[in-house]
């Protein structure tokens, strides 16, 4: 299974894709933070703070988007791995073999978007591995002190993934409802999710950039988000035959005996991360196929019910070979509509120049080297609408001194509104065609 993964991805690699959106707007962001720009402050993303790091430390080894596809399907054959073996240790599906390492790897299958790593997919191999430590106190009677560790992980998938901050009360509930944990070890759990915040939060502190860490968080993991019909539309392609195969192995475990008293704590273990899942659909901060990858597990392992309580051989023969043909069905289906979720083609002319863009057109950096910190224009265009505030008009000369653009491209015609502020600026700029400025003043 793995060698097919590999070489499928060797091929996908060959068509020379253009990058998602959000897969380009993660590489400038690694770029613009080995620049000296500090995430939230100098780059307005509503990005984890981990997965910054991890984009900015892809960028200082000077690793290529084009291999993407080879860094997410390491990370999914690492969890899947953690995954496999979970049920091994804890005897919740015997005798399944390596089954659920395969279809974990087959499921990760469903869309071209999971063949990217993002915040959501890094984070989730933390919450696999909290999965892992509450099934271990589930198997005993008493509660040990490793609950610590499950705060942990949850904690560090939250500093990937923001939103993943919601799964504290899938932990709390799961302990609290199939095993014996007391007060102390609850307050142990929530130290353990707090630590790498704490940790954070000082480090941001020191950066000066803690209050806009504070602002972005709230924005990112509690504001609720209604998706769209085509975003509706976007994310079935890709979830429903993982939902469909989900639901139909826990209805079909429901009046099982076969399930042991591991097995059963783990069932219900596991839908309450599928409800938890559903909930966190509605906070995100983008809904993305890749953004919901938190589905998964949950699905996968209800899936694997089938493939325990069905009999013959055949049944089961049957059941991948609709997997494979659902796989099939989603992936015709994305490339049909390839073009509407990746990266634009640029129309600008200008190359290899230091260029702003004053708008949601980042496909013009593609040829060019961002300069300021509007990667994300959701959240960087109210500076513009603010700009009869004092400490906005500072953030403004701040940015544009700390490197000043030779190019600015304005769709949006906002830098008009910046000459009544800061005049000695824009007086350094002339416009040379729609929407574009250049830099006629070299001091």
């Amino acid at each position: 299974m793995i060698i097919l993964w590999l070489l499928t991805t060797i091929i996908l690699s060959q068509f020379n894709l253009q990058p998602y959106t959000w897969e380009f707007k993660n590489f400038l962001i690694g770029q613009n933070l080995n620049q000296g720009y500090r995430i939230y402050k100098d780059v307005r993303e509503n990005i984890g703070p981990l997965s910054a790091n991890f984009y900015q430390l892809i960028d200082f080894l000077n690793i290529p988007m084009t291999w993407n596809a080879y860094i997410a399907t390491g990370i999914i054959i690492l969890q899947a791995i953690v995954f496999q073996r979970t049920i091994s240790r804890y005897s919740l599906l015997p005798n399944l073999g390596n089954i659920p390492f395969f279809i974990y790897s087959l499921f990760f299958h469903f869309s071209m978007e999971f063949l990217a790593p993002n915040g959501s997919m890094l984070g989730l191999t933390f919450l696999l591995l909290a999965w892992n430590e509450i099934l271990a106190q589930q198997s005993t009677l008493k509660v040990n002190d490793r609950v610590f560790l499950i705060g942990l992980y949850i904690g560090i998938a939250s500093v990937f993934f923001l939103s993943y901050a919601l799964f504290l009360f899938w932990a709390i509930l799961s302990l609290l409802f199939y095993s014996s944990i007391n007060v102390r070890q609850i307050i142990l759990l929530i130290v353990g999710f707090s630590l790498f915040f704490i940790f954070t939060g000082l480090i941001f502190s020191y950066r000066d950039n803690f209050q806009a860490f504070i602002d972005v968080y709230q924005n990112s993991a509690f504001i609720v988000y209604i998706p769209t019909t085509t975003q509706i539309k976007q994310i079935l392609l890709a979830y429903i035959p993982a939902m469909i195969l989900g639901i139909w192995g826990f209805v079909k475990v429901i009046n099982s005996t076969k399930i042991n008293s591991n097995a059963q704590k783990a069932q219900q273990t596991n839908l309450m991360w599928l409800l938890t899942s559903v909930v966190i659909i509605f906070f995100i901060p983008t809904v993305e196929r890749i953004n919901l990858v938190f589905l998964m597990p949950s699905l996968i392992y209800f899936t694997l019910n089938l493939f325990y309580l069905f009999k013959s051989y055949w049944q089961k023969e049957m059941l991948i070979i609709f997997i494979f043909i659902a796989m099939i069905f989603s992936l015709s289906n994305e490339w049909n509509e390839v073009g509407q979720q990746r990266i634009l083609t640029q129309k600008l002319q200008i190359r290899n120049e230091k260029l702003m863009i004053l708008g949601p057109q980042i496909e013009e950096y593609q040829n060019n080297e961002m300069t300021g910190p509007f990667v994300n224009w959701e959240l960087s265009k109210s500076l513009f609408t603010n700009l009869n505030q004092y400490k906005t008009i500072i953030m403004m000369h701040d940015y544009f001194a700390k490197d000043m653009p030779s190019y600015i491209y304005d769709p949006e015609n906002n830098f008009k509104k910046l000459g009544y502020y800061l005049p000695e600026l824009t007086n350094q700029y002339a416009l040379i065609d729609t929407h574009l400025y250049k830099k006629i003043n070299n001091r």
